[in-house]
């Protein structure tokens, strides 16, 4: 991993409440993170840090590979009867930006069309959006996110991972979001770290390893469970289990189809075959109850 940010047994206390407790992690270039935890699990206090909103804490955050972080920290504020155009023109004046790079930002972001109308008249998508491009107009390494997808309805929600996998791909910017919709983290994020009580617990890498390489647990349903699971067994299939009409196994992606001509022939029929993933969301909730 070219790594672009790391964070090296940060702690934070107020009073006598620990916030976060020795949180280390690294960010890779490019690479889309989700930050996980429930309420008062320390996600934000992590993005202040990392953006200098906050310099009360021990520990080492390295940024020297980082030119500049963009962020949008909770709802963005924007001028309501201006339009969408002339606040982001605004803010590029404040950081010294120029015209084009706001034209870029707007097509980037899927908001030419939008482009003069009041931002008032905007959707909350279309809103989050714009704060996306306001924070991304010095051109930042990294971007940090805080609830991007917050109220939004599902094409809202849609809207704004694609833009953010848009982003990530198109400009090589390293992306931290946090986010309670772990569903759709975990179809944006390359990787998750979950947080409880101001420590990492666990972290997740999702799609990175060669699924030709890697063993899988697939289900086979079928009404003759039985006698599917001792056919398996009988030509050394690793059965993991056997329950009512289901049959798990651990295979290669190569070796299914061969699972499957095995059954066929053995007059075994099959009512579904599926591959068993743990979701994110599975882990989460694991991991919070204990």
């Amino acid at each position: 991993m070219n790594c672009v940010l790391k964070v090296n047994n940060v702690s934070k206390k107020a009073k006598d409440f620990q916030i976060l407790n020795k949180v280390s992690f690294e960010l890779g270039r490019g690479e889309i993170v989700g930050l996980i935890g429930p309420n008062g699990a320390g996600k934000t206090s992590i993005m202040k840090i990392l953006v200098g909103l906050t310099r009360n804490y021990t520990g080492e955050v390295d940024l020297s590979s980082v030119r500049d972080i963009g962020c949008m920290i909770e709802t963005p504020n924007f001028y309501p009867y201006s339009t969408g155009y002339q606040n982001l023109m605004y803010f590029a004046k404040l950081n010294g930006v120029g015209e084009q790079k706001v034209q870029e930002l707007l097509g980037l972001l899927g908001l030419e069309s939008a482009a003069n109308k009041n931002v008032k008249a905007y959707s909350l998508g279309m809103r989050q959006r714009l704060g996306i491009a306001q924070a991304l107009l010095k051109e930042p390494d990294v971007l940090i996110l805080d609830e991007p997808t917050n109220g939004l309805d599902p094409e809202g929600i849609y809207e704004v991972r694609e833009y953010i996998r848009k982003i990530a791909k198109e400009k090589n910017i390293t992306v931290l979001i946090s986010s309670h919709l772990l569903g759709e983290l975990e179809k944006m994020c390359d990787r998750a770290i979950i947080i409880k009580k101001g420590e990492i617990i666990q972290c997740m890498d999702f799609g990175k390893d060669d699924k030709k390489e890697k063993k899988i647990v697939y289900v086979i349903e079928s009404m003759d469970a039985g006698a599917a699971q001792e056919i398996l067994r009988e030509h050394g299939y690793h059965v993991v289990s056997q329950n009512g009409q289901e049959v798990r196994i651990k295979i290669g992606a190569g070796e299914k189809a061969d699972a499957v001509k095995l059954l066929v022939s053995n007059h075994i029929l099959m009512t579904g075959l599926y591959e068993a993933c743990e979701t994110l969301e599975d882990t989460f909730l694991g991991l919070m109850k204990g």
